[in-house]
């Protein structure tokens, strides 16, 4: 847990006048709570990743909107919270009060409504989320009644939104795609750079999954419909039933969590729990398949790297940048979105096939490690940084 500091907002070097790191500040709408958590998320996730590899080279700090002011100081970085009305101010105190003209300024998502003359600043865009079917995208009357019409507004509300920032940092190529079909010529007076996702070493180090006559499946994500808990819950309980072998773990929370039970309910052969992502590992060792069935809003997918980089067998939907780290039968099984069935014949096939679990494990491990793993996205990040460092 973290420290509470009963002191102005300042980063570490300010905290610390010896200190001759630049400072990175961080712009989050929420990231941080008073008793000292975490906000459960990727892009929070993706934000600890980042103090991580980058806490030796800068003084780290992420201002967000809060009801009061606090402090928190956690390993890497610290957090401040401004009671201020929206994610604009907060970017203007910063630029006013915290930068120094050789520090860099970094947005947690191309969503913050917030935009920037800071001339080192980055934004990080997170995959898109309108491939989303539209009862999932939007609870709008109009975007139910002209669901492509929507869309397309809202389309043209993310182009304005980018457009603000001269440095942006994709998780994946297919963003960077709908990009450059959009800006065109333009896109020259933006730079952009691709970094994949990345799993902790930690998922490196796992072992091989047990070797006996049961087979245990992962589903481990928020219980959020568009995340693919109805498609499967609805595949696992045929499973479960044509295959006396296989177990089932349901691993998070959310609100879709008495649906996905009324469907796949709670008995020996099917677990729910919770559990903090430190513990995913262990979580993961005991498993030989880990299923990420979104409907859309994916990204170069956490929960798909992560198995890949225990070695395990993964199916996923073939949404989002989950294409750009799978290759369907190389290192993995990708399927249609929302289709349960064919999600079913999928993990049938694993559970029927050891041969095919341990190869697609064995490449998915040798894909991570060529391309996924720690210090490859911390070297990433950091020549990007470089190149930032450089702008006047």
């Amino acid at each position: 847990s973290g420290i509470f500091w009963n002191q102005s907002p300042r980063c570490t070097s300010e905290l610390n006048p010896r200190s001759m790191k630049t400072k990175l500040v961080v712009i989050a709408s929420k990231f941080a709570n008073l008793d000292g958590t975490l906000e459960i998320g990727g892009v929070e996730t993706y934000i600890s990743q980042l103090a991580f590899a980058l806490g030796r080279r800068y003084d780290l700090c992420v201002y967000q909107l809060a009801r009061k002011r606090f402090e928190r100081v956690f390993p890497y970085f610290k957090v401040v919270g401004l009671p201020l009305k929206d994610c604009q101010a907060i970017t203007d105190y910063v630029e006013r009060e915290v930068l120094g003209k050789e520090d860099i300024l970094v947005f947690s998502s191309e969503q913050i409504n917030a935009s920037s003359t800071w001339p080192r600043s980055i934004v990080v865009q997170h995959g898109v989320y309108w491939d989303l079917p539209i009862k999932h995208y939007s609870t709008s009357r109009l975007a139910h009644q002209f669901p492509g019409f929507y869309k397309l507004f809202d389309n043209f509300r993310n182009l304005q939104r980018i457009k603000r920032h001269h440095n942006v940092v994709c998780v994946d190529y297919t963003y960077s795609s709908w990009l450059r079909t959009f800006i065109g010529s333009k896109l020259s007076d933006m730079r952009t750079w691709v970094i994949l996702n990345s799993a902790a070493k930690e998922f490196f180090e796992v072992e091989s999954p047990p070797d006996d006559d049961a087979i245990s499946i992962l589903f481990a994500r928020r219980f959020m419909r568009f995340r693919g808990t109805r498609i499967f819950a609805r595949a696992a309980s045929q499973l479960i039933r044509s295959h006396p072998q296989v177990n089932v773990t349901i691993c998070g929370k959310g609100p879709d969590e008495e649906s996905m039970q009324k469907i796949l309910p709670p008995s020996e052969r099917v677990t729910y729990c919770e559990i903090e992502h430190r513990d995913m590992p262990e979580m993961i060792q005991k498993h030989h398949i880990v299923v990420v069935p979104s409907l859309g809003s994916e990204g170069t997918s956490l929960s798909a790297i992560e198995g890949m980089a225990a070695g395990r067998a993964v199916v996923a939907s073939a949404v989002g940048g989950v294409p750009n780290v799978i290759i369907d039968r190389f290192n993995g099984l990708l399927v249609q979105p929302g289709d349960s069935s064919q999600l079913y014949v999928a993990l049938r096939e694993l559970v029927d096939s050891p041969g095919l679990r341990l190869r697609l494990g064995r490449e998915a491990k040798m894909v991570a490690q060529a391309q996924l793993g720690p210090d490859i996205w911390s070297a990433r990040w950091n020549a990007v940084l470089d190149e930032v460092e450089e702008e006047r």
